[in-house]
């Protein structure tokens, strides 16, 4: 059955913070009397995340499942299965607020792509290297080499119209699905717009790896711009 919105999430160990986003996204679907649906993408969880998930009994939930790692390769697996007209992109840890969800709605009425920019960091939310360093740098040469008029290129609360997503062709496997699915959506001609957004303490051990996920976020650049 076609639904209105799809919510996609990857997993990979988020017993902690899964339950919370679940419960904020049924309000948002109650509250706004959005048909919709919840994409949970099981990347090879060994913890309690999908006993928490199962735990709510609701038909709107489904698990997909993705045994190869990675965070690219979990969203791409998750969009397969998704139905909604339009894609939420978000991450389990609580750390972007679903309750924001009706804002990127709102946004996406007169954009194809609307992405988060984490105007507001509360403390411990992000290393001081993500923060003065890599983000900075990372919008820098997304806005010099793809004209891409955002302030925050890897922010990972999103919303796209499926009909554009479905044309993108991603193929990333890790972090790095972040640089292209916005790099793509330019090179496609999309509008794309972004809305400010608080970032919060995660819950659970971040997946990131500065280093590595840093280089792959550089290669993926050096090959779209050489494309």
């Amino acid at each position: 059955m076609v639904k209105e919105v799809s919510v996609v999430i990857p997993c990979l160990n988020e017993e902690k913070g899964v339950g919370i986003c679940i419960r904020k996204i049924q309000e948002v679907f109650s509250q706004f009397e959005i048909d919709g649906e919840i994409i949970i993408v099981d990347n090879g969880c060994t913890d309690n995340t999908i006993n928490v998930v199962n735990s709510f009994f609701d038909p709107r939930i489904r698990i997909i499942y993705q045994s190869v790692r990675g965070y690219g390769n979990a969203y791409r697996e998750g969009f397969k299965y998704a139905s909604g007209g339009i894609i939420v992109m978000g991450d389990a840890d609580n750390s972007y607020d679903f309750y924001d969800i009706p804002r990127f709605l709102d946004a996406l009425r007169e954009n194809d792509f609307v992405i988060g920019n984490r105007s507001i960091i509360k403390n411990g939310s992000m290393p001081a290297l993500h923060r003065y360093i890599g983000r900075p740098v990372f919008s820098v040469l997304m806005r010099g080499f793809f004209d891409l008029k955002i302030s925050d290129s890897h922010c990972g609360f999103g919303a796209i119209k499926k009909e554009f997503l479905d044309g993108l062709n991603l193929k990333s496997s890790g972090m790095e699905f972040a640089s292209e699915i916005l790099i793509k959506a330019k090179k496609q001609g999309l509008k794309i717009a972004e809305i400010p957004i608080v970032y919060s303490p995660r819950l659970g051990n971040s997946k990131l790896r500065t280093f590595k996920d840093g280089a792959r976020h550089l290669n993926l650049i050096i090959k779209e711009v050489l494309n």
